[in-house]
Formats: structure tokens, sequence, C-alpha cells
């Protein structure tokens, strides 16, 4: 959220947002993964656990993440539900051909 100019002051102090599970349905545990505990589960990518990691520019990396946002907040429905890293991915990586489901 810094990178789209807003101040310390000015983030909030706890954002929701959907749930992002593994292909078997568990959910995605960054801790785990970050700990050596498991792996990184098919279909996730080094950049959702670091954004660092993203292959293009931070601007870039930033338009496709508020791009994902206006999608998910385009319907209630797609906000309140979970979604596979490997559809994150998805969504992130070919945003312009990515159309969510109506649940």
């Amino acid at each position: 959220m810094q990178a789209i100019g807003l101040t310390p002051e000015q983030l909030p102090a706890r954002m929701f947002c959907p749930q992002v599970v593994t292909d078997t349905g568990a959910k995605l545990s960054k801790s785990l993964i970050r700990r050596g505990q498991t792996a990184l589960p098919e279909g996730a990518e080094p950049w959702m656990l670091d954004a660092r990691k993203w292959p293009g520019s931070l601007s870039e990396y930033v338009e496709r993440l508020l791009g994902l946002a206006g999608v998910l907040l385009s319907d209630p429905r797609h906000f309140f539900r979970s979604y596979s890293a490997a559809e994150i991915g998805l969504m992130m990586t070919a945003p312009q051909t990515r159309n969510l489901p109506t649940p």
C-alpha cells in the first residue's frame, strides 16, 4: 500500500481478503513454507511469499495487484471465497484474459 503512496498513518490496522489455498484445498501457510516445514505447493510462485521476487517491475506488480483487488471487489461473492495459489497466479500474470466465474 505504501507503493501506491499511502503513508504509514493511512494504512489500515487490518485488511481482510480472500483465503488462498493449495491445490488440495488446505490454507496456504506462508509461515510453514518460509520455515521449511512444507514445500511450496503446485501452482504457487516464490513472489507470492516475497514480492521482491516478482519477475517484473515494482510498478507492474502494484498495477497487477490493484487490478486483482478491483476484480475481487467488483462483486462481494468474489471477495468472500477462496482461491487456489495457481488461480491467483493466473489472475496476476494474465489479468487481461482472466475473468472470475460467478460463484
